[in-house]
């Protein structure tokens, strides 16, 4: 499993261990990223109501792109969501140069 950020052709940009198989991409602790009007990129579980303790299947139809995070990012995701840490939010470099952005819990 890669951690991959992913589209879906809904509009959600979801971010997740993922495995590619044939026709699905499988994604195991998925977390939606919601940019906030502050500047900061916000995390939040994706269903979190759904048991997705074996993953959630999509069709690769109904994903727009998929591509590596920043590594900021992945490290932030992977503490937060797939370790359930708390962490105080940090600073990541946008690639436009503006290091205003901030992850957020």
């Amino acid at each position: 499993m890669e951690v991959k950020i992913i589209r879906l052709v809904s509009g959600e940009e979801i971010i997740s261990n993922t495995t590619i198989n044939e026709d699905t991409v499988t994604l195991k602790d998925a977390a939606v990223l919601i940019p906030s009007p502050e500047g900061k990129l916000l995390l939040a579980r994706w269903i979190p109501y759904a048991n997705t303790e074996s993953g959630v299947i999509i069709e690769k139809k109904n994903i727009v792109f998929m591509v590596d995070p920043q590594k900021e990012l992945g490290d932030h995701y992977t503490s937060v969501i797939v370790n359930n840490l708390v962490v105080p939010g940090k600073k990541i470099v946008d690639p436009t140069g503006n290091s205003n952005l901030k992850l957020s819990v």
